[in-house]
């Protein structure tokens, strides 16, 4: 079953508006993994901890921005 590519560009924002959505709990919950094992003393957990908003980023857009691209290239 073919998609339509109105269909998908719906989709796309969709996806989109629910990752950024639930991004300022992903923030927020982070930050305070990060201060905890900061205040424990470990950093290198804290360092990558840190690291997990921006690959929630990247993911997030690259799904939106795939199914947006896969419509664009579709018949």
């Amino acid at each position: 079953m073919e998609i339509t590519k109105i269909t998908a560009i719906i989709l796309s924002v969709v996806v989109l508006v629910a990752f950024l959505a639930v991004l300022p709990t992903i923030i927020t919950t982070t930050g305070t993994a990060s201060t905890a094992a900061t205040t424990a003393g470990d950093t290198a957990t804290a360092a990558i901890i840190d690291l997990i908003p921006l690959v929630a980023s990247v993911g997030g857009i690259g799904v939106a921005g795939l199914i947006a691209i896969r419509a664009a290239r579709s018949n």
